[in-house]
């Protein structure tokens, strides 16, 4: 996927299906009901760099959030440059081919939410929500809550069934 461009993809347009009901769903649970993510940042030498992070999505899946510290170094890479890329992926549970899997990629770019804010307690609420026990990191200081903002994506439900998306595709999904 290349996160800079119009479509989000690599992928020959004529290859690309568009998104019907059962395709807008699998999307939807993907960023919905999935738990973990891999999130790729640029480190300052322009170098890639990969984290697993825990995610909630927004309603309407406009926004993906994040909440970092600041001692790993993802959360530097976003601060300096915010262009990433989120990987969300079904679980390989060793009965399905692996590239059967279903799995979402999204181009985003991220914006710190400022602690007194209007967006971050309404932020704060639906990743608790997620993720009760995470509680208690909101009350350290080197933690703070980012919105990964889609721009492009490729879904890929399965050989042959790939999915350009974009931010309207998520609204539908949402």
């Amino acid at each position: 996927m290349n996160p800079g461009s119009a479509s989000g993809s690599d992928t020959p347009k004529d290859m690309l299906q568009r998104f019907d009901a059962e395709s807008l769903g699998l999307l939807s649970r993907l960023l919905t009901q999935r738990r973990q993510a891999v999130l790729a940042t640029l480190d300052p030498s322009g170098a890639p760099y990969t984290a697993m992070v825990a995610f909630a999505a927004e309603a309407g899946l406009g926004g993906i959030l994040v909440h970092l510290s600041g001692l790993s170094a993802h959360k530097g890479h976003l601060l300096a440059d915010p262009r990433c890329s989120l990987l969300v992926f079904e679980p390989d549970n060793g009965h399905v081919e692996i590239l059967q899997h279903a799995r979402v990629s999204l181009g985003c770019r991220a914006e710190l939410l400022a602690k007194d804010g209007p967006d971050f307690a309404p932020a704060r609420e639906r990743y608790l929500a997620k993720y009760p026990g995470h509680k208690l990191m909101f009350g350290l200081g080197d933690f703070d809550l980012l919105r990964l903002r889609p721009e492009s994506g490729l879904m890929n439900a399965g050989f042959g069934r790939a999915f350009a998306v974009t931010p309207a595709d998520l609204a539908a999904a949402g």
